[in-house]
């Protein structure tokens, strides 16, 4: 695997110690009112020592009434910086690099779930149009998303609230951002027709309908410059009602990507969830075939419609790839020059040395204990989240 694992420059200034990246995953262990804890950096310093290239950090809400789950962090506040502060440098300590992941659920939420209700603040969205599904364990009866959405009357007092946020990211250390773009959440919203039925500037066309997520991208580089940022998107996404027609979203996205690239970001991660390859079959991921209208061509990958928007000779924004990827399949993209980057995800759950165990040949360990090591419930925040062993059988020490 001589290519995944070569040192790389990232932003041009940023050097990282080979082409993998360990994915953003919500793993609700922010026990202390929403900040991270001693548990949480050992979590990342376990996967920064083995030799991570790159570290995105769990996808963390810009403020508490855009959170969706308990134990979630949040960065809003001076206190939620300088808990970060406390795992951004202990990761670099051990030569790691750590990027921070902002984001607002938007309409997939639940007005009972508790941070929510403490805030008094409603569930905002672009339009009121409820999302489908859902389903809120940790409250009774559990509940879908819920049907009682504002419509954000201002766009722009929400960019307001992303650019406080990696304000204090950047207060806490991190390496840079990855804005997060897909998922059903507050920026996919406003890119999707059936989410978004506004009829002002940011409703309508393609172009009106990439505005929002465009200017939170801007107030972001406006902090932090292009080459320390990056963005996550999924064209074919399907998760949390997100599945739009293949003509809407190629028309979208070729519009979205040349917009991106107008920007010299740092990467465009390009997910590929919602696609036949790599649907997920356990109870907290389960993706469904898709609905008709929204079909896919056969054999469909993102990687081969928008590839070539992002990596061209000349080009200095990186692209890097997810879901589901295997380390052979990462290989051959790599010395194919199709992609700069790959990331990995649940599999660092469960292996906390992962980059060793692909130095050393050895295969990734697989999930034995169910769809609990997502999000919980646990007993102590450390278990199914600190207690995974090496290849070597060794719980890693802090």
């Amino acid at each position: 695997m001589a290519k995944l694992l070569e040192p790389v420059v990232l932003g041009g200034t940023m050097p990282l110690r080979n082409r993998i990246c360990m994915g953003s995953m919500t793993r609700n262990r922010c026990t202390d009112a929403n900040k991270p804890t001693e548990v949480t950096l050992k979590h990342y310093v376990d996967r920064a020592r083995d030799g991570t290239g790159l570290i995105i950090a769990e996808g963390t809400f810009i403020s508490p009434h855009g959170a969706e789950w308990p134990h979630a962090p949040v960065m809003y506040d001076a206190d939620h910086a300088a808990a970060w502060k406390k795992v951004t440098s202990a990761v670099h300590e051990v030569g790691g690099k750590i990027f921070f992941q902002p984001w607002h659920a938007g309409r997939i939420q639940n007005e009972e779930m508790p941070m929510l209700k403490g805030t008094g603040y409603p569930v905002y969205a672009p339009s009121k149009v409820p999302a489908k599904g859902g389903k809120f364990r940790t409250l009774e009866g559990t509940p879908g998303h819920t049907l009682n959405i504002t419509e954000i009357e201002d766009p722009r007092e929400i960019v307001e609230q992303f650019r406080r946020s990696v304000v204090l990211a950047r207060e806490a250390g991190f390496d840079g951002i990855e804005l997060l773009s897909q998922g059903g959440y507050l920026l996919h919203n406003f890119l999707c027709s059936h989410a978004n039925t506004r009829t002002d500037a940011y409703g309508g066309s393609v172009e009106n309908r990439c505005r929002f997520p465009l200017e939170v991208l801007d107030a972001i580089i406006d902090i932090w410059g292009s080459r320390a940022v990056g963005i996550k998107i999924c064209p074919p996404d399907d998760y949390n009602d997100s599945a739009v027609s293949y003509e809407e979203f190629t028309e979208t996205y070729t519009y979205y990507i040349t917009e991106l690239m107008r920007r010299d970001l740092a990467f465009i991660n390009l997910s590929r969830r919602g696609c036949e390859i790599g649907r997920e079959t356990d109870e907290y991921f389960r993706s469904e075939a898709r609905s008709e209208g929204k079909e896919l061509p056969p054999g469909y990958e993102p990687m081969a419609q928008f590839g070539s928007l992002v990596k061209y000779p000349g080009s200095r924004t990186m692209l890097m790839v997810n879901h589901e990827y295997t380390v052979e399949e990462a290989e051959k993209l790599i010395k194919e020059e199709k992609i700069d980057l790959v990331t990995f995800a649940r599999p660092f759950i469960y292996n906390p040395d992962l980059i060793s165990r692909i130095k050393r040949g050895i295969p990734f360990a697989s999930n034995t204990r169910g769809g609990r090591v997502n999000y919980g419930p646990y007993q102590n925040p450390n278990d199914n989240y600190n207690d995974w062993p090496s290849s070597s059988g060794v719980v890693a020490e802090a």
